[in-house]
């Protein structure tokens, strides 16, 4: 199925971020993406960094902004799933297509 421009964009910016995060923040050597386009775009960003406690980060720093707004921009929603130690999977849910506002 195709994939609404600005939806690609929202996701192609909170990959990047999530990227960014593992790399400056986790200190990851490894970092793998997935992609799966069915009903809805699913993307995964999974490293291997040294993770954080996802309960405690204030809000409005590292995935708050850059990352749950661009989806909230289209209709889309993040999970996080980190621990200290065992690296950060940034789980990225979107529509096809963003809803007409």
């Amino acid at each position: 199925p195709a994939v609404a421009p600005e939806v690609v964009d929202a996701l192609a910016g909170a990959v990047a971020e999530a990227l960014t995060n593992a790399h400056k923040h986790g200190d990851a050597t490894r970092a793998t993406v997935f992609v799966e386009v069915d009903d809805e775009v699913f993307c995964s960003v999974k490293d291997d960094g040294s993770g954080f406690d996802a309960a405690s980060t204030p809000a409005g720093t590292g995935v708050a902004r850059p990352i749950l707004g661009r989806l909230a921009e289209v209709g889309g929603r993040v999970e996080v799933d980190s621990r200290p130690g065992a690296g950060a999977e940034v789980r990225l849910h979107a529509p096809l297509r963003a809803p007409v506002r």
